[in-house]
């Protein structure tokens, strides 16, 4: 296995809206790519997009992916949406207020198209995963709307999408999705997520024509995957947020009352909602060997996109 730093072309659209109007900054794009043994041989290699939670890139997570993915066959690249951004040492806090879920699906977006460049990657076969925070932008990800607007209409599309303990997602008012399978794993006792919240998002996605796989952990709190060997309390929590993107990509805050088009108004929101008492962070290490597994079926069942397009068209 390899692994390089390396850069690529991205943008900072602070809101749906704000891309939808053409207003976002040029940013060079950085992230850890991952490649595994012989990774130039003449046969193609599948890849995956990993998109950090919202404490950035962290050693025992992002990397641990990275070689996990790399030793099984794929090429793996780990987006630094905030260090790319100045927020590499911000606040939880500042880095939700500042780095927006949209700018991180522009990320995504960029890293695919960097990867689908690549002589070693399959293109039609590169799929997006998701911590926490990143796990709400794989989710953007899936329906072609916001596919479309931060992909391109002829744009390459992520043949699967995972979301890993992923926080409060805004639902579509028409949720057509691109058609790739989505998998959403989260812990009941997670209580940076509403289960309910997750169950509608999840019937979405099918009505949009995308296969979901939604596994809910018994026993599960935030971040299965990282280092807390002892409960750890983060606060606050989205998990009381409720949103609606409209077809013109302004997103409805259903509960505030809220219109969000840039930046004061989705901070507004947010902290409308922060709930306080916040949630626990704990690694789980039968979780992780269910979550592993969970993840390699999705990789599995990731049918090529152009294909998937064209039987669309």
């Amino acid at each position: 296995m390899t692994v390089e730093e390396i850069t690529f072309p991205s943008s900072s659209p602070t809101t749906l809206f704000s891309a939808a109007r053409g207003r976002a900054r040029a940013t060079e794009g950085r992230g850890r790519l991952f490649r595994p043994p012989e990774a130039a041989s003449a046969r193609r290699r599948p890849a995956v997009v990993l998109l950090p939670g919202l404490g950035g890139i962290a050693e025992s997570r992002e990397p641990r992916y990275g070689a996990f993915l790399a030793e099984r066959g794929y090429v793996a690249l780990a987006c630094d949406t905030f260090a790319e951004r100045g927020a590499g040492g911000a606040s939880l806090l500042r880095r939700a207020l500042t780095i927006s879920e949209t700018m991180m699906a522009a990320d995504a977006f960029a890293a695919l198209r960097r990867l689908a460049a690549d002589p070693d990657v399959d293109p039609d076969r590169i799929a997006v995963v998701g911590f926490s925070y990143g796990g709400l932008a794989a989710i953007l990800c899936a329906y072609e709307p916001i596919a479309r607007l931060l992909g391109g209409a002829a744009g390459p599309r992520f043949c699967a999408h995972a979301s890993l303990y992923g926080c409060s997602v805004a639902r579509l008012r028409e949720p057509v999705t691109t058609g790739a399978p989505v998998a959403i794993l989260v812990g009941d006792r997670d209580r940076n997520v509403d289960l309910d919240h997750v169950a509608a998002i999840a019937d979405d996605l099918r009505r949009g024509g995308s296969d979901v796989d939604l596994r809910i952990f018994a026993g599960a709190r935030h971040q299965w995957d990282g280092p807390h060997r002892e409960t750890t309390r983060v606060r606050p929590s989205p998990r009381r947020m409720r949103l609606e993107i409209q077809p013109d990509f302004r997103v409805r805050d259903l509960r505030a009352g809220l219109v969000i088009t840039g930046g004061l108004t989705r901070a507004a929101s947010l902290i409308a909602h922060a709930d306080p008492r916040g949630y626990d962070m704990l690694r789980d290490e039968a979780i992780l060997a269910r979550s592993d597994e969970a993840l390699l079926a999705l990789l599995a069942r990731g049918a090529p996109s152009q294909a998937r397009r064209a039987a669309a068209e």
